[in-house]
């Protein structure tokens, strides 16, 4: 399905899933917001999972140029079936993280969704990669992430480092009523190179 809309915050049900996690909508809406999307903007997706912020980043970056990296096949394949769907142009890297970061020259804005264990190498690679002005959002659902996510990011120079945490709970019908049910918690961390 093409997204005609120039607002992000795809409906969930819109991207083919499987069993592969995916960052939910509200939480996608205020990751992209902090990664202060430009047209041209190069994007780097680590964790990409179905391809959901991905996919939002590359409507936005129409000029630019976007990577999805990601270890797990299934989660591969996931993103490739929504890039066709969405119809938008992904560079799809498969392999673990620290490793497929290092074969992209540079960029100006990363999202690490997921890490393999490797945050603290894949954190100093983007250090090292973005240009000056760069954002580096990473997303957590552990407090333990949350704290090693932002511990790394002051260490290695990151400044103006900013942590959103967000409970999102959605409307289910039930009977004439409708129960709030909550979504995971997760934390937001977002720093800027100078």
């Amino acid at each position: 399905m093409k997204w005609n809309y120039k607002t992000y915050g795809i409906p969930d049900e819109l991207f083919l899933r499987g069993k592969v996690p995916m960052t939910k909508a509200e939480v996608r809406s205020v990751t992209i917001s902090k990664l202060k999307l430009k047209s041209d903007s190069v994007v780097v997706d680590v964790g990409a999972g179905t391809g959901s912020i991905a996919i939002e980043a590359a409507h936005i970056c129409r000029d630019g140029k976007v990577f999805a990296i990601e270890r797990n096949q299934e989660a591969v394949e996931l993103i490739k079936i929504n890039c066709e769907a969405f119809e938008v142009n992904i560079t799809i890297l498969h392999g673990q993280g620290a490793e497929e970061l290092r074969k992209i020259l540079s960029f100006d804005r990363v999202i690490i969704g997921g890490s393999g264990g490797e945050l603290d190498e894949i954190i100093s690679i983007c250090y090292e990669k973005l240009a000056a002005g760069g954002i580096c959002v990473v997303n957590s659902v552990t407090i333990e992430t949350l704290y090693k996510a932002n511990e790394m990011l002051r260490k290695i120079g990151f400044k103006n480092i900013e942590v959103v945490s967000m409970s999102v709970a959605r409307g289910k019908n039930s009977g004439n009523y409708t129960l709030m049910e909550a979504l995971n918690p997760v934390y937001i961390i977002s720093g800027y190179k100078e």
